[in-house]
């Protein structure tokens, strides 16, 4: 198969996986509602006026944005299309290896694009003032943050019944914002929670994305990309494996 025939493929999957998440009101909706609903009341609402807080919380909520798409879309909608029987189609179809994961990824890309932008504009109607590689920065975390959770929730959707996962990707969805102080500052928090948060990526993706937006000093870096790292290859591995045993 040709380089150009096989991007093409991989292009049409993609485009059908994305009207197909288009067609899913109830995904999409609460999807781009819910980062817009809790930084308008929490990051501009109850910051009242002052800058450095909307400034805080638009670092922060643009990790939250990242979190359901990635998580939902792989984990609960993989594991209702594996019991429907639709994976088991796709791997059977001549679709090149990694097409339908390719597709769904680039669905969840479209989505978390959309929903990291408009909280750019809502941030920036809301008084929030940047350098605009800083800007540029802070939402291409956000996009990008999508790699890691997206594993975690092809791990859930790849095990798990519809039902299961449907229920873990929601515990983990909470847990990974309240773990990862995206809600609630660990600093207000008991310190055991902070233990617990440097083995979750929504932590670490946070701290970036306090740097990169200029709330925080850059500091531990390498740290912070190595945990990312590790957990993404663990996630990756997970998933691989489970993806073999769909195909035996």
């Amino acid at each position: 198969m040709s380089v150009p025939h096989t991007l093409a493929v991989y292009g049409r999957e993609a485009r059908a996986q994305i009207v197909s998440t288009a067609r899913t009101p109830q995904f999409v909706i609460p999807s781009l509602a819910l980062p817009l609903l809790f930084y308008g009341v929490m990051g501009l609402g109850l910051s009242k006026g002052r800058e450095e807080i909307a400034h805080v919380m638009l670092a922060n909520y643009v990790i939250f944005a990242a979190i359901a798409p990635a998580m939902f879309g792989f984990g609960a909608a993989v594991a209702a299309e594996r019991e429907a029987k639709l994976i088991e189609l796709k791997q059977i179809a001549p679709l090149p290896a990694g097409g339908y994961m390719a597709g769904r990824l680039i669905a969840a890309l479209v989505m978390i694009g959309i929903a990291v932008g408009l909280l750019g504009v809502l941030a920036h109607l809301g008084g929030v003032a940047m350098a605009p590689w800083r800007w540029a920065a802070t939402l291409g975390l956000g996009l990008a943050s999508a790699i890691p959770f997206a594993l975690i929730g092809l791990n859930i959707g790849l095990r798990l019944g519809s039902q299961g996962a449907v229920a873990v990707a929601n515990l983990v969805f909470l847990g990974f914002c309240l773990f990862g102080g995206l809600w609630i500052p660990l600093t207000m928090m008991p310190s055991w929670m902070g233990r617990v948060a440097e083995f979750t990526p929504s932590y670490h993706l946070g701290q970036l994305s306090q740097m990169l937006s200029g709330m925080q000093p850059m500091a531990n870096v390498g740290h912070h990309l190595s945990v990312l790292g590790v957990i993404s290859i663990a996630a990756l591995a997970g998933a691989w494996a489970a993806w073999r045993r769909q195909a035996a």
